[in-house]
């Protein structure tokens, strides 16, 4: 009776060559999908604002094989064709994003950022007609919303059109 081993070591060698052969058209099928074999880092880059003649857009980090949350950033296209991220002065890690909300006086931004010591803090930040940025925290999601909504209840008057020098706070009113 012949040995059984050159019949196990051609089988052997079928199956590493068609176990090869899936990887190597599982791995060319999701290049060609856009992806990778093994989930990594995914951006996702927002499509891009004007303002002012510059181009600002947002990106969109997320982790495929983590629980992470995923990261925001402002990303401000330069004239020769880089980009720089914009912190808009707020330390942390932005989780959400709201905007941008344009209008004559400015483009605002709402942002839920965690802190290094991982609280929640909500932030409103303008860029106004001369690039300056303005970053101001709110105590919650709601005075946010309303704050870039321009809610007179939280202190913001609404400016109509034409009419700059109404874009201001109003007055805080005297305590009891």
């Amino acid at each position: 009776m012949p040995s059984p081993l050159p019949l196990l070591t051609l089988g052997l060698r079928a199956l590493l060559v068609n176990v090869v052969l899936f990887v190597l058209l599982a791995a060319a099928l999701a290049w060609y999908l856009g992806g990778s074999l093994l989930p990594g880092r995914q951006t996702v880059n927002f499509p891009s604002f004007e303002w002012m003649g510059d181009d600002y857009h947002f990106r969109v980090i997320g982790h495929g094989t983590t629980p992470e949350p995923v990261r925001w950033e402002l990303l401000h296209t330069l004239p020769d064709g880089d980009e720089e991220r914009l912190t808009l002065g707020i330390d942390g890690r932005w989780r959400n994003v709201w905007g941008p909300f344009v209008h004559f006086g400015g483009v605002m931004i709402g942002l839920e950022v965690e802190a290094r010591d991982d609280s929640t803090q909500w932030w409103v930040a303008q860029i106004d007609r001369d690039r300056a940025v303005t970053a101001t925290r709110v105590e919650d999601r709601e005075r946010m919303i309303g704050t870039m909504r321009g809610a007179p209840q939280f202190g913001v008057a609404q400016p109509v059109p034409g009419d700059a020098g109404a874009a201001t706070a109003p007055a805080p009113s005297p305590g009891p």
